[in-house]
Parts: structure tokens; C-alpha cells; sequence
């Protein structure tokens, strides 16, 4: 089925991807797999159309996940627009279609008379579905049944907010009918409209009860959230329901259901990637060729490895680029390696250091800056104590990102999870859903040679420590690798959120819609010190600037003395400034929602790892802070 309803494109990847639910007006539904995709079920003129419409080009980050998932990635694809309401007599756009949904939760209730009904999970959402014709009450009392009621004055079922979820992803309706019987001591095939929903003075979950009028008996919520509490309805297995890629995906999974709230925030947590589009992939040439269907078009001319300079000369200018570059680059491209698992050792870290050296190389050439520009200023021009403190200021005027959605869990975040995230479709696809937003920056360069003798200081160990051990032993019971810490890491995270709930204020963005990229690492080979501040839109031409004339020489250095300043008093102090451990697992010491927390859009590291004494000190010890000279 397809919602009437529209959402933005981007939220059809995060925070509406593939298995979220989504509620609607009126219903709740859930987004389909990638199988059911516009693109994936149409052919010829249409889904040219559509892939042309929505495909997103960014060859680094396709040739990392190829190598992660094990399986080729060629490109990303954004969510279709929905039709619009054309003319009579007017034909439909090709590059626009509905995207998919299914009903879920499938059981709903009645506002009126509490009924419990089943919705099949691909009831379209037109017509008096959603209408309660029941004939019956729970209660006998004043008032007709609702299915007397004329058509128009029946109440709309809604959806029940009670699910059954497990760490992998797998989700499923709550048991209504067997938790009822569950204490009874007998069985009961309950038929349709047996059961009823309904509320009593009791407080809380007690107060909800479910009931089955066939046979009398009922059973309140009261520990329904408890822990393995469904081993008793499931048995010792979950049934695997995965309703995004339809009724008969089932697969085997050994965990044991949980009760959550439908749209609570354990529901759903989506796994992204992100990328920034840097030289040599950002320039015009290189996006034509990681294009699949312009790719596709050489490869199949070619003869003996060798392609027809002809026809590239013909294609370059269909394409409107140089000859001459297009030719080069497509020889380059034939005669480079097939990319392989090896070469993307390191993960994360080396993916993030080709970064960190695109802001410190040169800038690209003019007519390679739509997609990534850069202008860097040495750290002097912005005063003897900045220049002592930062390396470079590289503002980003110009910068793409890349947001792809690799999978998603239920319950616990994919980071914590032991296995693999749940899957987007039944059979891996050559594309994942994904979207780019342009924007602007600005990339600090922090000065090495400080940090290093900050870190020194015994006093920066021993609250580095006090993180990092119980970072460790979090990493362990979770059965994964403990994350590469050190003291520059906290300083420089902590020293992100600071700098931005200060920007916010001066520069008119709040603060939810500016980010940070953290790029920290001590290793011989990769080691880097830096941070990129950026907002993005979705808009083509990016977002409605102000962050770059922020990080100009003459506006800097005082936003950044200014936000210093301001983090010296928290006004949980000195609870905040004396605290030895805040935040989940007292993975925080000072830092709290009034000094130093983000919206969750913002942080990377889910508000962790933060403590403002590294950065401002304390009023026992003013100089552990790397910024002190600033407050003085």
C-alpha cells in the first residue's frame, strides 16, 4: 500500500527508513523494504526516469560499503516524490511515484467501545476500513452499538500502542488474545470481536486491561514490560516477523521479544554512514563515471579492454565536459585496480584521515568547487593565543554530504548489538537508500605539539582515566572492541559542543541544525587533530550561510574566547564542575544539559565523552584547562 500523506525525501531514509513506524493522522503504517521500491518494480521510461530523479553519486563511500557488506554498493537512491495532482487529461510524470508502505501495528481499537480489531497488513487506507462497525459493547449501557451509528458518525479505529520487538529488528503485534487467557488456565479461540481494550481507576499499566468476552477473563498490562515476561506467550524463540519485507519473511532468531511502546524511541534506531564528498570524487568528470549507466556505456564498448576514443570524444560532449579530461579520466579509471576488502583497512579511521587531509590540501580548481571548496587561513592571523592553541582554520564554504541507511535494530542501538543489523530487503541490491544535503564549515586544525604537552599533565590523565576505564568496561560487556580513546579525544568532542551552543547564539542557527565530524586519532600513520562544524540542507543550493563569515580571522577568536567564558560557570554548579560521573554509564564528568549536551542530531557520540574542566578547568585547578589562557 502507499500513504496518502507525505513526508520530506530525506525522512524517508533517517528518521523514517526502511522499518520505522510511522504515525499517520489516522493510522499507523511502517516503510516498506527496498524490494517494493518504485524503482525496483518498474522498468523501461519509468524507472530510467526514477533512478535519474533519485540517484545519489558518491563512488568513496560505494566502494567502502562494498567492502563492509560483503556484496557490490554502485550508488544510493532517495526516496520518489509523490505525484502531484495534475490536470485533468494531463499525463503523470515518470520520475514521481508513491512510495510503499504496510499497516503496521495490524490490531486496532475502538475510542468508543474499546473493541480490539485486526487490520490485514496491506488494507489500504481509502474507504470505512478504519471505521468501527462493531455490534456488540463490552458493557451493556445507554447509547447504540457503533455499527447503528450512521456511517459518518462511527468512530476511527486507532492504533494500539503496545508492540512486541526484538534486538535484531524483528517486530511483531502484542499477544492481545493469549496474554488475556494467560492466568486463566485454559484455552479459548477467541473469535473476531471477542476482545476488547479498556481502561480502570487503577494507576498506570494496572489500569489497562485487556478481556475476552467469550469466555470472561481478563488480564491487565501490569508486567507486560517486564523482562523475558513473553518467553511465557512466545516460548523460548522469537517468531521473526519482519512485516517491512512482508508476511511470510519470518526467519529463526533465539532472542526473546520484548514488550515496547510503538512509538517509543527504542523502536527503531537506524544504522547511518555519512560522508563528505572530497577531491578527486567531488569533481564533475569523476561523478559522471561513478554514475552505473554511464559506466555501464563504456564498459560495453569496449573491445579488448580498449574503448573507442571517438565515441568518448561524442560522449563528452553530450555530457558537457572536456574531451580531453574525459578521455583521461576514463583510461585512469580502466586501469586502476579492482577495489578489494583490503583496501579499506582501517575503517572508519582511514576513512575519516583522506578527509582531514582534503581540508588541509589545496583548493580544488574553480570549476571543481560546486560540490567541495575550501579556503585556509594559518592560525597567526587570528591572534598570538588562538595561534598558539590551533594549527589552521580551513573554512568550508562549499561541502556535500552523503547519508546512507545500512540497516537499523530495535531495543538497543546497532552499535551495541552482536550480530548484524536487521536487513532492508530480502535479497541484497547493488544501491541502499540514502540522500545528500550541501551545506558550509569550518575545519579546525588543532595545534599538535599543544595537545601533546596538555596531555601530560597528571591531572588531565587522571579524569582521561576515569572516562576511559569505564568507556572500556562498557565496550566489554557489550562483547566489542574497546573504542581508541585518549585525552585529545575528550578535549576536542567537549571543545565541539561548547563552540556550537556558542555559534548558535551568535550566528542565528540553533543548535540542533549544526554538526560536528570528529576527526581524532593518534595512530603513526593516521594521526590527525580536528573538528568540522557544518550545517546542511536539502536544498540544492545548501543551506542559508552565516557559519563561514563566523569563522572568518575577525569573528573567531572571539566567538571561540566567548564560549570558553561562558562554559567556566554552569548553573548546576558546583554539582556539575564537581561531578565524578554524569550522563549513561557516568561516562560524563562535567558536563551536563546546562553546559554542554546537544540535541541528538548534533553530537556523535550520543552527548558522551564530554567534560569541560579538560577544556576550561576547574576552581581548584585553572590550568588543566587547554583553553585557560583564553579566560584570562
Amino acid at each position: 500500500m502507499s500513504a496518502r500523506s507525505e513526508l520530506r525525501r530525506s525522512q524517508g531514509v533517517v528518521p523514517f527508513g526502511v522499518g520505522a513506524v510511522i504515525d499517520f493522522k489516522e493510522e499507523s503504517l511502517m516503510s516498506a523494504g527496498l524490494d517494493v521500491w518504485p524503482m525496483e518494480l518498474t522498468s523501461g521510461e519509468q524507472r530510467a526516469a526514477l533512478i535519474e530523479a533519485c540517484q545519489v553519486v558518491d563512488g568513496r563511500l560505494a566502494d567502502r560499503l562494498t567492502a563492509e557488506l560483503g556484496h557490490p554498493i554502485r550508488y544510493f537512491m532517495s526516496p520518489a516524490e509523490a505525484q502531484e495532482r495534475a490536470a485533468v487529461g494531463a499525463s503523470t510524470r515518470l520520475d514521481r511515484a508513491p512510495m510503499p508502505f504496510v499497516r503496521f501495528p495490524n490490531w486496532y481499537f475502538c475510542p468508543r467501545c474499546r473493541i480490539l480489531k485486526e487490520i490485514p497488513w496491506n488494507a489500504q487506507s481509502n474507504g470505512d476500513i478504519l471505521r468501527c462497525s462493531n455490534m456488540g459493547r463490552r458493557v451493556e449501557g445507554k447509547g447504540e452499538p457503533c455499527g447503528k451509528l450512521h456511517q459518518k458518525r462511527r468512530p476511527t479505529l486507532a492504533p494500539v500502542r503496545f508492540v512486541a520487538a526484538c534486538e535484531n529488528g524483528h517486530i511483531m503485534d502484542f499477544p492481545w488474545s493469549r496474554w488475556a487467557h494467560k492466568d486463566a488456565g485454559q484455552s479459548c479461540p477467541a473469535d473476531p470481536g471477542n476482545l476488547y481494550l479498556y481502561s480502570t481507576p487503577a494507576a498506570g499499566l494496572a489500569g489497562v486491561r485487556v478481556m475476552c468476552v467469550k469466555c470472561n477473563v481478563s488480564n491487565s498490562m501490569a508486567g507486560a514490560f517486564r523482562e523475558d515476561v513473553l518467553m511465557e506467550v512466545f516460548g523460548q524463540r522469537c517468531p521473526g516477523h519482519r512485516p517491512w519485507l512482508g508476511p511470510q519473511a519470518a526467519e529463526d532468531c533465539a532472542n526473546i521479544p520484548q514488550t515496547i511502546q510503538r512509538g517509543a524511541s527504542n523502536a527503531y534506531f537506524a544504522k547511518v554512514v555519512s560522508s563528505i564528498l572530497i577531491p578527486p570524487y567531488s569533481a564533475k568528470i569523476r561523478q559522471l563515471l561513478d554514475r552505473p549507466d554511464t559506466w555501464e556505456e563504456i564498459i560495453s564498448t569496449t573491445v579488448d579492454g580498449a574503448v573507442s576514443e571517438q565515441f568518448l570524444r561524442a560522449r563528452a560532449k553530450n555530457l558537457g565536459v572536456d574531451a580531453e579530461s574525459f578521455i583521461k579520466a576514463v583510461h585512469e579509471r580502466l586501469g586502476a585496480k579492482v577495489a578489494t576488502a583490503g583496501s579499506e583497512a582501517g575503517g572508519e579511521i582511514k576513512y575519516r584521515f583522506d578527509e582531514y587531509k582534503a581540508y588541509l590540501g589545496p583548493r580544488p580548481p574553480h570549476q571543481e568547487r560546486h560540490d567541495f571548496d575550501t579556503v585556509s587561513h594559518d592560525s597567526d592571523v587570528y591572534g598570538a593565543i588562538f595561534g598558539r592553541l590551533f594549527e589552521r582554520v580551513v573554512l568550508v564554504p562549499k561541502l556535500r554530504e552523503t547519508r546512507v541507511l545500512t540497516g537499523f535494530s530495535r531495543v538497543i542501538p546497532p552499535e551495541a548489538l552482536k550480530g548484524a543489523p536487521a536487513k532492508l530487503s530480502i535479497n541484497p541490491k547493488a544501491w541502499l537508500p540514502g540522500f545528500s544535503v550541501r551545506g558550509e564549515g569550518i575545519f579546525l586544525q588543532f595545534r599538535r605539539s599543544g595537545i601533546d604537552a596538555w596531555a601530560k599533565k597528571d591531572s588531565v590523565q587522571r579524569r582521561f582515566q576515569a572516562i576511559a576505564s569505564r568507556s572500556n568496561a562498557v565496550q566489554r560487556d557489550r562483547g566489542l572492541p574497546t573504542k581508541p580513546l585518549s585525552p585529545a579525544t575528550l578535549l576536542i568532542h567537549t571543545f565541539s559542543h561548547l563552540l556550537i551552543r556558542q555559534l548558535a547564539f551568535e550566528c542565528g542557527y540553533d543548535t540542533s541544525s549544526i554538526r560536528e565530524r570528529l576527526y581524532v586519532f593518534d595512530g603513526s600513520e593516521t594521526k590527525m587533530a580536528g573538528l568540522l562544524l557544518y550545517t546542511a540542507s536539502g536544498d540544492s543550493e545548501g543551506t542559508l550561510g552565516g557559519l563561514v563569515r563566523q569563522g572568518e580571522p575577525d569573528r573567531l577568536q572571539g566567538t571561540v574566547q566567548s564560549g570558553m567564558r561562558n562554559a567556566v560557570i554552569c548553573s548546576s554548579d558546583p554539582l556539575c564542575i564537581e561531578s565524578e560521573g554524569q550522563g549513561l554509564f557516568s561516562l560524563n564528568l562535567a558536563a551536563c544539559h546546562a553546559c554542554s549536551l546537544l540535541p541528538e542530531t548534533s553530537c556523535e557520540e550520543g552527548n558522551l565523552l564530554l567534560d569541560r574542566a579538560l577544556a576550561v578547568g576547574t576552581p581548584d585547578e585553572p590550568d588543566l584547562g587547554y583553553f585557560s589562557d583564553f579566560l584570562i
